[in-house]
Order: C-alpha cells, then structure tokens, then sequence
C-alpha cells in the first residue's frame, strides 16, 4: 500500500515530467524527448525494475530461477546469457523477442536459448534488443520486473558492454558473487562503474553449498569488507544462499533443502522491499535520472542564450574561431593517439617478446628435466598406460608454469601501462580545459559552473585478469604404442620429448598472443574512455552554434522574444529542481 509521501513523490513528479515535456528545447531535440518519454513511461506504470548482476558463471540466471520456483530460464556452466531478458507478471507465459529493426516474434519457452544465449546467437548476430517474459508468479505480480543480464568479465567483452548499458535505466539491483573465488577486481571494477545509477543494491553470495560454514563466513567476511570500502553507503545488506538447492527444494518439495539453500531470508527481504520501499526507491531513482537530465537541458539553454547576444557576423566569425580552434585540439588528440598506439606497440613487441624469449631459455630446460624424471619412473607402465600418464603429465606441468608465469608478466604490463598512460591522462585533461576555456573566452559562458561533476578524466587504472589457465593440449595415442613394448620404449622417448618442446612453444605463442591482445584492448578501451568527454564537450556546443547560425541566417529568431523564452525555461527547471 502506497503511504502519502510516496503518493506526493509521485504526484510532484508526474507534474514536473508534464512541465518539461511542454519546453521548447526539449520538443526541439529528440534525446531529450526521448529520456523525458521513458520517464513517463516508468512513473506511469510504475515499473520497479530489478536488474540482476555479476561476474558470468555466479549463478545470476540460477537466482531468477529459485526466486520463481522453476527453471524458466536457461542455465549452463559456459558463458551463457547474452541478451536482456526482462520478466514480467502475466495470467499466462508468454514469450516475446524485440528486434532492432522493430519486428517482434513470439516464441517457446522451448526456443529460448536460441535467441538468448551466446552458444546459438553469438554477439547477437540475429539482432536481438532484448527478449520480454510474462510468467504467473507472486513476485512479479507486485510489480516488479527482473531484468537478467549478461555476465561480466567473460571473453566475450560485448556481454560486459550491454549490461552495462541496461544499469541507468534500472532501480535496484541484485549484484551476484560466489563464496569461492569471492569478489574479484573485474567485478570491483563494474560494480564502481554502475553504482551511482541504482537506487539500491543488494548483494548475493551465491553457491554457498560448494564449501564449508567455516569457509563460508570467511569468504562473505571478505567480501562485505571488499565491498565496503568501494560502495560508500550506509544501507548495504549481503545474503549467502544456494540458488542451486533452492530450486531443488522447490521442484522436489523437500523442505529440507529449502531451508539449508538459505533462500527465504532473501525472498522475505525481497518482499518486505517491495510492499514497503519499491515506491519511495523508485521515486528515488527517477528524480535522480530526472536531475541528470535537467543538467544537459540547462547546458543547452545556456549556450543558447549566450549566441542571443551576438550578431550574426560576430556569432559567424566566433563559431569559425571556435571549430578552428577545435579542429587544432582534435588534431593534437589524434596525434597523442598515435603516440600511445605506437608505445602500446612497442610494449607488446618488444617488451612481452624479450620477457617470453627468457621464460623460455629458464622453464624449457626445468620442463625437459622434469621430463626426464617422468620418464625413468613410468617406463615399467605398458604403453596405453604411458601414453595416459604422458598426456596428463604434460597437461599439468604446462598448466602450473604458465599460470605462475601469467600472474607475474600480468603485474609487470600492468604497471608499465600505468606508466605509458600516465601524461597521456594529463594531456587529454589539458584538450577538456583548452575547449571549456575556449567556449568560456569566446562565448562569455562558464561551463564548470554548470556541470555537476568536474568532466575532466581522472587517471585510469588498468586492470585486466585472466581466468584459471587453460590448457590447449593435442592429446594423441601414437601408432608406436601398439607395438611391443621393447621397441616402442626406444621411440617413445624421443616422441615425448619433441612433444614437450612443441606444446611448450605453441603455449608461449598462445601467451604472448593474449597478452598481446589484451594491451592493445586496454588501449583501445583507455582512449575511448579518456577521450569521450572531451568528444562529448565538442559536440555539444558544435550543435547549439550550428543551430544559432541557420537560425539568424533565417531571420527566425526574434533575439528579445528568444531571450525571454529561454529565461522562461530556465526558470521553470530551477522550480522543477527545488521539488527533486
């Protein structure tokens, strides 16, 4: 039951969202437009979304299908989810997949994974936006959208992107981790990025019946002081439970097993949320997506204004000045740009190379020697047996010298693209000042003051892990171990030492392929998010000035008249800020 405050929350908003819809600026620009529509939407039907998230194989998916009490939605060991599943309350199941081109299709709850998982639409080659669930279910009838979304810190980096993208829109959100391995620095990583746009969080750490109560708490210790120290809030709840038991329990009706999942304080949480608090967080999350928009309206006016107070010839001359002057700025980025490739290159040539040539003359020689050993013990095993021995012999020693290896070539690239892109930071902070000094010099305008976070980059830490080490061994049963075994011995020896060498040198080639790969994607994603805001001041302003010039080349704008409406809407979201 809604209480009066929410009532009134609700009520103000709604009146606000109706006062912006009739600005000018906003019927003028079709962003705006767009933000404010879906806004409405949400208030109006008052759409709690909860957007399920974490790090691929925590069980995400598995917690959505304990909370419904049936395997609705596909689960797999394997990055699995790769598209926005939305789940919604209805009388009867009902599956909807939503085009990019516009075309909706129904389908089974049979056909599901082929639309939905990365194994049948990998990077989403059937151009899927997102795929919506009507299922009977106590908890989505309360008003309440789950929302799943791709895991994470998987190989498939556009996962990471579209679960990403789904947050701002979201209200609240169940961020999964697992008791072993707990929180790791990719999943910190994400949670920072997306934080500031979820009115609430709470956190699940998942798959507790794999270890022990000891080891449990441990891990949950751990995390809740991980998290702690990166989500500054004064509200933050954990939950250990078994999605896996859970469902279990449910499908089995065994009582038991529900109890020991853990699960039930979770869903009384959840409920007690949602009948007392889904409205005041909703509310909550709208008005602060409100704000934001407020901001980039407010941005606009004020360029806008500002070109009011010019002639044409003067607005002409200055907007000529400032794309000259941009234009300067864009080329020195482009240029800072090639420089970092070039040393990123240069890391991954020269520096990787040189580090992969000693690993080799040091691990070679231990790996031949080791081989040498396996070899004088095992040679009394007949030859199925020796072949089986080799292989898995093979397998673990690639494995545990190349992970140890890994970890520390991983903290030395680490720390030397910390300090290649160190003064590249400085130097794109120094194009953000030159273009907002720029603007502020030829348009009277102070853009700092308008902004509520300072747009300037900060310093970007890089951060990229590999998983458990994987071993790509070519396992054979060669032709000699059917012969007997006093001449197989003689060809044995020589075989399996030139197989050790060979998959020695096809993993070093693997490495330094990884490793090459993930420097020149951490440089890519570096200058995208470094250069972003800086792409983002340019055009903004380009636009207003663009539209200030055909205006008064027109003759459309009365300048007194223009100036006033502007002061109107000014006026009007400053009102509008006061309620929110």
């Amino acid at each position: 039951m809604e209480n009066t405050d929410d009532l009134k929350n609700f009520s103000n908003l709604a009146k606000n969202l109706q006062i912006l819809e009739t600005l000018p600026i906003v019927k003028q620009n079709t962003s705006f437009s767009q933000k404010l529509a879906d806004l409405k939407e949400k208030l109006e039907n008052k759409t709690f979304q909860l957007v399920v998230l974490g790090q691929y194989k925590r069980g995400k998916t598995s917690i959505i299908n304990a909370l419904l009490g049936e395997e609705l939605l596909p689960v797999a060991i394997v990055p699995l989810t790769s598209i926005i599943t939305i789940l919604e309350y209805g009388e009867t199941e009902k599956i909807i997949v939503k085009f990019f081109d516009g075309k909706n299709k129904e389908i089974k709850r049979s056909e599901l994974s082929c639309y939905i998982t990365e194994l049948e639409n990998p990077k989403n080659k059937k151009g899927i936006e997102s795929v919506k669930i009507s299922f009977c279910s106590n908890f989505l009838a309360k008003g309440v959208q789950i929302i799943d979304t791709p895991g994470i810190g998987s190989v498939y980096r556009h996962n990471t992107d579209i679960a990403c993208e789904f947050v701002p829109r979201a209200d609240a959100g169940l961020f999964i981790v697992t008791a072993d391995p707990p929180i790791g620095e990719a999943e910190l990583e994400f949670l920072n990025k997306i934080q500031a746009y979820l009115a609430k969080i709470i956190f699940v750490q998942n798959k507790i019946d794999q270890i022990s109560e000891k080891e449990r708490i441990e891990s949950l210790d751990f995390t809740k002081k991980i998290i702690s120290k990166e989500v500054k809030r004064q509200d933050l709840q954990f939950f250990s439970i078994s999605a896996k038991l859970a469902l279990e329990g449910k499908n089995d009706h065994d009582r038991q097993k529900i109890v020991q999942s853990n699960i039930e304080n979770l869903e009384i949480d959840l409920a007690t949320l949602i009948a007392e608090k889904k409205d005041e967080i909703l509310a909550t999350s709208i008005q602060g997506k409100l704000n934001n928009l407020l901001g980039e309206i407010l941005l606009q006016l004020a360029l806008q204004e500002s070109t009011l107070q010019m002639s044409e010839n003067e607005l002409k001359e200055k907007t000529d000045r400032f794309m000259k002057e941009t234009e300067r700025i864009e080329k020195e980025k482009e240029d800072a740009y090639f420089v970092l490739q070039g040393q990123a290159e240069r890391l991954a040539n020269e520096i990787l190379l040189e580090d992969i040539e000693i690993f080799k003359t040091q691990k070679l020689t231990e790996l031949e020697t080791k081989y040498n050993r396996f070899f004088q013990e095992n040679s009394r095993l007949n030859n199925q047996d020796l072949v089986q021995e080799f292989n898995m012999f093979l397998e673990k020693e690639i494995k545990e010298i190349f992970s140890a290896w890994q970890k520390m070539e991983e903290q030395k690239i680490q720390s030397s693209l910390r300090s290649l892109t160190n003064r590249f930071t400085e130097q794109t902070n120094t194009f953000i000042r030159q273009v907002i000094d720029l603007s502020a010099n030829i348009f009277n305008l102070e853009l700092k003051e308008l902004v509520a976070e300072s747009p300037l980059v900060k310093e970007i830490e890089f951060k990229f892990s590999f998983d458990e080490y994987e071993i790509d061994i070519d396992v054979f049963t060669p032709i000699v171990s059917h012969l007997p075994k006093f001449i197989s011995r003689h060809l044995f020896y020589p075989k399996f030492k030139e197989d050790v060498s060979r998959e020695f040198d096809k993993h070093c080639g693997r490495a330094r392929y990884d490793f090459h790969q993930r420097i020149l994607k951490s440089i890519t994603q570096y200058q995208e998010k470094l250069y972003g805001t800086l792409e983002e001041t340019i055009i903004g302003i380009k636009a207003v000035l663009n539209k200030s010039l055909r205006d008064k080349e027109q003759k459309k704008v009365d300048g007194e008249k223009y100036k006033e409406e502007i002061f109107k809407q000014r006026k009007m979201i400053s009102e509008i800020k006061t309620y929110i």
